[in-house]
């Protein structure tokens, strides 16, 4: 039978006696780094979320773990969070990690979508009145205006 441990409360014993561990700080550390850098990714991790983990870890360690990201870890969260942030793309990892900083931080929200330019209808040409010459006689009129009807002579 297998006992479920909760991790939490492990790594939170474990921060709390960090001196007992101090021969796997190293490994602590790098766990700790991968397993919010996984939070972060995730898809349900919106803005709200990503607040509330920077305020969870605080300003100084979370900025760290921000400056420790690698591009190809800050740009698909950044995508995710703010998909029309114009230097996504084309700017620096370092606009990129100033910009997520940003959002974290609640000092800017994710950029709106760019309005989309109207698409032009096509004018429709109004039909003539008036058949084409070649079409013009008394049998077509009397067919345009209600099929094989007979004129009524008065």
């Amino acid at each position: 039978m297998s006992v479920a441990l909760d991790g939490f409360a492990v790594l939170r014993r474990v921060g709390m006696h960090a001196d007992a561990f101090a021969p796997v700080r190293a490994d602590a550390d790098k766990a700790v780094r991968a397993l919010v850098v996984k939070c972060l990714r995730a898809k349900s991790v919106g803005i709200e979320a990503l607040r509330d983990i920077r305020r969870a870890l605080g300003d100084d360690a979370f900025d760290l773990l921000l400056d420790g990201m690698k591009d190809a870890e800050i740009t698909p969260v950044l995508t995710r969070l703010d998909k029309h942030f114009a230097a996504l793309k084309s700017g620096s990892v370092d606009d990129r990690s100033r910009h997520l900083k940003a959002l974290a931080h609640g000092s800017i929200d994710p950029v709106a979508a760019p309005a989309k330019p109207v698409k032009k209808t096509a004018v429709k040409k109004a039909k003539t009145a008036t058949a084409p010459a070649r079409l013009r006689s008394e049998v077509m009129d009397l067919f345009r205006e209600g099929g094989n009807k007979r004129r009524s002579s008065a």
